[in-house]
């Protein structure tokens, strides 16, 4: 299986464990299992891949996952979901916190602190107005990338959106 089938698979695995989080397990495996024909084992909170090229770990939670980097700021609010997944030495660690404040509250807060943290800015875009403006982030640091996005929430405030990976 290539890296690309590979990627899908993680993809897949990483919904599971989503849908998995719904209730519905046993489903979201076998479909996974059937549509990528890899074996697929269900933790509860964790989901592990198995190919022939190795093995991955999907993780999901309502905290900061296990080894998410300390230098990374997180903004102040709910953690609505957690996950990580795993493949080799790669690692990649997703986060969504929602908070009542707006998304150029939360601009400034990374533009403040991704630098104070280590990290290096290479990239902000601005996109749409209003209810529908928002915010991408793009930063490194160490062996590290991140991308943080932030956009207007339907029930008010700011739903933030952060993906951090190790670099290859």
């Amino acid at each position: 299986m290539g890296s690309r089938a590979v990627r899908i698979v993680v993809i897949a695995a990483f919904l599971l464990a989503v849908v998995a989080a719904a209730g519905c397990r046993q489903a979201a495996q076998k479909a996974v299992e059937e549509a990528t024909g890899v074996k697929v084992e269900d933790g509860g909170t964790s989901v592990v891949v198995e190919t022939d090229e190795g093995k991955a770990t999907i993780e999901s939670g309502k905290k900061l996952p296990e080894g998410f980097p300390a230098s990374f700021p997180v903004y102040e609010g709910e953690i609505e979901s957690a996950g990580s997944f795993s493949q080799g030495e790669s690692q990649v660690y997703n986060v969504i916190v929602t908070t009542d404040d707006d998304v150029d509250q939360v601009k400034a807060f990374y533009l403040k602190e991704l630098p104070s943290k280590g990290w290096k800015i290479g990239m902000t875009a601005d996109v749409g107005t209003g209810s529908d403006r928002g915010v991408t982030i793009a930063a490194e640091a160490d062996a590290f990338s991140a991308t943080v996005g932030a956009r207007a929430a339907s029930r008010g405030g700011t739903e933030i959106s952060i993906m951090v990976g190790t670099k290859q």
